[in-house]
């Protein structure tokens, strides 16, 4: 799975990092830039606890489930995924150019990860 998530990285153009993480906040794997601007695994962790607000409150209305989630912010951007109900990967650009070939990287390259679980 390791090398999945490097394979995020690489194909991403301004992609500081991917991380496998558990909704219970613990991270499992990740994967860096040469040269990371942000320490992704502190970013999905504090993320975490608000993603699973999001899939709750989703349910509790009745939209259904939650596949991803796109955070813009001044340093840059965090594209979350769905892998299963205990497991989520996120990839963090400083480039808010790349969301879209972001947000397909990992939709693509999410399929491999979720089947490893």
């Amino acid at each position: 799975m390791q090398e999945i998530l490097q394979r995020i990285v690489d194909r991403t153009p301004g992609a500081q990092g991917a991380i496998l993480m558990g909704f219970d906040g613990i991270p499992v794997l990740q994967a860096e830039a040469p040269s990371p601007k942000v320490d992704i695994e502190a970013v999905a962790m504090e993320f975490s606890f608000r993603f699973i607000e999001l899939v709750k409150a989703a349910e509790a209305l009745e939209l259904g489930t939650i596949h991803d989630v796109t955070i813009k912010t001044d340093a840059g951007v965090v594209i979350a995924r769905v892998l299963s109900e205990d497991y989520f990967a996120c990839v963090f650009l400083d480039d808010p150019a790349y969301l879209g070939k972001g947000r397909y990287v990992l939709r693509v390259e999410s399929v491999e990860l979720a089947a490893q679980l």
